[in-house]
């Protein structure tokens, strides 16, 4: 089970299946995280990832900047630990 990182704000959570996004993850434990659509289309939520990686499901519209993730739509991916810059 991954863990997400939010390095600046000095959060790890761990990842399970009840979270739909990175964002709705870190909303659960009270960080302030910015956001607009939640579709990824208006990349307000991009973030940089420091270490591992992120997969999309099907239904996201926007593309992130490189070595960035959309945190309203991007989740783990596998099993490794997602370092955000946020």
């Amino acid at each position: 089970m991954a863990n997400i990182v939010f390095k600046k704000s000095g959060l790890t959570a761990p990842w399970t299946d009840n979270e739909e996004s990175i964002l709705e993850l870190g909303e659960i434990h009270d960080l302030d995280l910015d956001y607009g659509c939640r579709m990824g289309n208006c990349t307000a939520c991009q973030q940089p990832i420091l270490s591992g990686e992120v997969d999309y499901p099907s239904g996201h519209t926007g593309e992130p900047d490189e070595g960035n993730a959309l945190l309203c739509c991007s989740q783990p991916k596998g099993d490794a630990d997602v370092v955000i810059d946020a």
